[in-house]
């Protein structure tokens, strides 16, 4: 899961995610959904690697062909509405409660997904220094609290140099793991691997994966469609080029990881085991990256959290900067569980609240169709 923007976007920033045409709306897409859980290989691992080689490729083909349809859907809507708000899009009744859903489902997954960044940047640094797992999450708490109260207008360039620094370190270490496979498995990589205990089926963990995936990448979506000028059909060319590059990608590292069960066994960052295998040096350079990626992600999730929670009316009147530390705080703490076990609980209980938003945001579809049909018979 990559940065995290939010919701409540300003006509500036709708400006900045005007779609050019289907690179450009395909190259948003890949940024805006990759970031340290994939950089780590820990949520392909979970999510695909550990159902097997032949089904796990059929839950990430699923996940891809999800991808597609939900990004074109939003893009589409958002543009034929000329509406920004996630809340048009995802709200077909008219009524609060899907109003309230979503915004209750996008602030978990905000502050679910800071404590999951703080547990892997404990992690990353506890394999590369040998601090303790809660110093390395409080000196990013840290890092992300200063950087939210000096303001944080320089993530969105720091973003456009990480997430290519991603693409470049994480397929270039699984090539290298697919023409040097591990000792063989015997066939049995899902008894190897790290799997949560709440994904029993292949087919609904690649349903999940998009469901947690996507909702933070709503926010994005809504604005690029709704300040579109390109045709239905670049629009639909490019949510089909993003899900097939991240498709590609994940599932190089997919078959890499499992070329290599042996190895990264039940480890926190497999990617970073791999990469260990090529040099010492180019697996300090994927914790750098790595390092980076789960900052910018901690980064947006702090400032969206903070801007959401001061909504609450109890904490109206504190000041931004005491919820910031306090948020950053409560998250640190609940970091301590870990990062592989966060993935496997946290992520699969957001992907489950986030099917109900893909119901609603298909109903919204729905609905808008039937308008479009009846308008053009009169």
């Amino acid at each position: 899961m990559s940065q995290v923007t939010h919701p409540d976007t300003s006509d500036a920033h709708d400006r900045s995610l005007r779609a050019t045409g289907p690179l450009g709306i395909a190259a948003t897409f890949i940024g805006t959904t990759i970031g340290a859980g994939y950089a780590s290989g820990q949520e392909i691992l979970q999510y695909f690697v550990s159902f097997g080689l032949v089904r796990g490729t059929a839950a990430l083909l699923i996940a891809g062909t999800l991808f597609f349809a939900l990004s074109a859907i939003v893009l589409r809507l958002a543009q034929r509405m000329r509406s920004a708000a996630i809340h048009d899009i995802v709200n077909p009744t008219g009524r609060r409660w899907p109003t309230w859903f979503a915004d209750v489902t996008i602030t978990a997954s905000l502050l679910g997904t800071l404590v999951i960044m703080l547990a892997g940047a404990g992690t990353a640094l506890n394999t590369a220094l040998g601090l303790p797992g809660v110093v390395g999450a409080l000196l990013m708490a840290a890092a992300c609290v200063m950087s939210v109260l000096t303001g944080i207008s320089g993530l969105m360039k720091v973003q456009s140099v990480v997430v290519p620094a991603i693409v470049v370190v994480a397929v270039g270490v699984a090539a290298w793991g697919l023409l040097h496979p591990g000792p063989s498995t015997g066939g049995d990589v899902a008894a190897l691997v790290n799997s949560s205990p709440m994904i029993n089926q292949w087919w609904i963990s690649g349903v999940l994966y998009v469901a947690f995936n996507f909702q933070l990448a709503y926010a994005v979506f809504a604005p690029m469609g709704a300040t579109a000028t390109a045709s239905p059909r670049t629009l639909v060319a490019g949510a089909a080029l993003g899900a097939g590059g991240l498709v590609v990608m994940a599932g190089a590292i997919m078959f890499a990881l499992t070329a290599h069960a042996t190895l990264i066994g039940r480890t926190d960052l497999p990617m970073v085991e791999l990469a260990a295998g090529m040099a010492g040096w180019i697996a300090v350079v994927y914790t750098v990256v790595l390092l980076l990626a789960q900052f910018t992600t901690a980064l947006s999730c702090l400032f969206g959290s903070v801007e959401r929670l001061r909504r609450v009316p109890g904490l109206r009147r504190l000041p931004f900067w005491v919820v910031a530390v306090l948020t950053a705080v409560v998250t640190t703490a609940l970091s301590g569980i870990g990062f592989s076990d966060l993935i496997g609980t946290v992520y699969p209980v957001l992907g489950y609240a986030g099917l109900v938003i893909i119901a609603l945001l298909l109903a919204s579809w729905l609905s808008a169709r039937r308008r479009a049909r009846r308008t053009a018979r009169t």
